[in-house]
């Protein structure tokens, strides 16, 4: 009897192995790329993290492989997001001079789903728990769960590891704190006597011990994921370009779509915090975000002056969004094209398939910017001109950008007048004499291109002033106007 019980016990244990082991490893026939410890460790050691030092164990191996291949799927919504929050997370970690890879925290927290609830009811984009979500400013009420808004509950998160950090002066020990509570970090560093989160991790709660590792693993995935051959589903065109501005008045979800033509689904998505879809009255102000090219129509029926929109008003009510293609100049860097063409460094990589910020001098890298969506109406040159550097024009002139597009083919020879005589042999263009100039778009022009010939004038005036229509920037031998400063 006792035999028998010991015998299946053993084969209990072993089939307990084998399954571990069949969950833990690599499936020799697996699609997916498998990596050696020598290679993981390479990447690791070369991740750019100002907040942990990167180092390779088990565990970072294991969250790396449910990463890229028992959980698939999930990764690659997750990779999508970054586009919708990185840029949030970026721009307030940047105000509090904090390292940018805190945003990392927010993968291993909710894989970047703010409607995220966990069983023991920590809620949002960095799963608070609702003490602590009121305690650092968060509401939450039959209405609005503030856990769930990415700007209010990024700006608590960073307040709370803040002071973490002020704490133990070590980022390390600061996401254990977050993630456990800074009693059972200050048990185990004193059990430990050290305040070196991976030699004492042994005394930390096992969710805790592998919380360091897991924000690693978060990291390295986000940076590596092409090597893993995963594809992010990133969200549409709306969802990625959006504003925000504070509402202080009564309004719904429904109102709101009916204002400004933005589908409900839409509005939901990017306000998860609402759970009745109004936005209730408040003295502080709620967050209601929009997509970019929608938000001018509702401010032109609710004006609000703390906006944070870069777009004004008087774009007008149809705007659509276009794509410009622009070629990689030396000196270039993704941060510096970003601000001129007011996105964010996520956007460009997202448009261009890029996994890493990296630039190259003649790269082609695909712009998208919103502009209105009405007709071209183009003057005639008139008689009086002034001299401009010179560049060289296409035979073929847009007039119109309407979508009965109307061109002319003509023999160009634009004579630069001197001293009242014609030169013929160097070619100009010519500005109006009182507002405007004009402006002939060149091969491999792009709009960076023309935007630095002229100071002062930037690609939204351009976009204005030529109410540009179409989802393509003008072709080669449209001739833009440009409003003389």
């Amino acid at each position: 009897m006792n035999i028998n019980r010991l015998f299946a016990l053993f084969f209990l244990a072993m089939s307990f192995v084998t399954q571990t082991l069949s969950q833990s490893s690599t499936p020799s026939n697996s699609p997916y790329p498998v990596f050696s410890d020598a290679e993981l460790e390479v990447r690791i050691k070369n991740l750019s993290s100002l907040a942990v030092t990167p180092q390779l164990d088990n565990i970072v191996k294991s969250y790396i492989q449910t990463y890229s291949i028992r959980k698939r799927d999930r990764t690659e919504k997750m990779l999508g997001k970054i586009v919708m929050y990185f840029p949030i997370f970026e721009k307030y970690l940047l105000e509090q001079k904090m390292p940018s890879d805190i945003k990392y925290l927010s993968v291993v927290e909710s894989a970047l789903n703010p409607k995220a609830t966990s069983r023991v009811g920590a809620a949002g984009l960095w799963q608070f728990m609702p003490a602590t979500g009121k305690e650092y400013g968060l509401s939450q009420n039959s209405k609005v769960d503030e856990r769930r808004d990415p700007h209010k509950s990024t700006k608590a998160a960073i307040k709370y590891l803040k002071r973490l950090y002020n704490k133990y002066q070590d980022w390390e020990l600061a996401l254990a704190a977050y993630n456990s509570g800074p009693g059972r970090v200050n048990r185990a560093i004193r059990r430990g006597q050290s305040k070196n989160f991976w030699k004492i991790k042994k005394y930390l709660p096992k969710e805790t011990r592998n919380y360091v590792p897991a924000f690693v693993a978060a990291n390295y995935i986000v940076n590596n994921y092409h090597l893993h051959f995963l594809k992010p589903q990133f969200p549409e065109m709306d969802v990625q370009m959006t504003d925000f501005i504070k509402v202080y008045n009564s309004i719904s979800f429904r109102e709101i779509s009916e204002i400004t033509g933005t589908p409900m689904y839409l509005i939901e998505q990017l306000n998860p915090s609402f759970k009745q879809g109004i936005i209730p009255t408040s003295r502080n102000g709620y967050f209601l975000t929009l997509p970019k090219r929608n938000m001018p129509l509702f401010l032109s029926a609710f004006p609000y002056p703390d906006s944070n929109l870069t777009i004004a008003q008087s774009l007008g009510n149809r705007i659509e969004f276009f794509k410009s293609v622009y070629y990689v100049r030396s000196g270039d860097h993704i941060d510096k094209l970003a601000k001129l063409f007011n996105c964010n460094r996520q956007h460009i990589m997202a448009w261009n398939n890029l996994s890493q910020p990296y630039l190259a001098k003649g790269q082609e890298l695909i712009i998208f910017q919103i502009s209105n969506n009405l007709n071209v109406e183009v003057e005639e040159l008139p008689v009086r001109y002034h001299e401009i550097e010179n560049p060289k024009l296409k035979e073929k002139t847009i007039l119109s950008n309407s979508t009965k597009r109307k061109s002319v083919d003509k023999s160009v020879n634009i004579e630069m007048r001197v001293g009242g005589e014609i030169n013929s042999d160097q070619r100009k263009y010519y500005i109006r004499g009182e507002d405007y100039i004009f402006h002939t778009i060149r091969r491999n022009e792009s709009i960076l291109d023309i935007v630095e010939n002229f100071p002062g004038i930037s690609i939204q005036d351009i976009l204005r002033l030529n109410e540009v229509k179409e989802n393509d920037f003008p072709s080669v031998g449209t001739r833009l106007k440009i409003k003389r400063r």
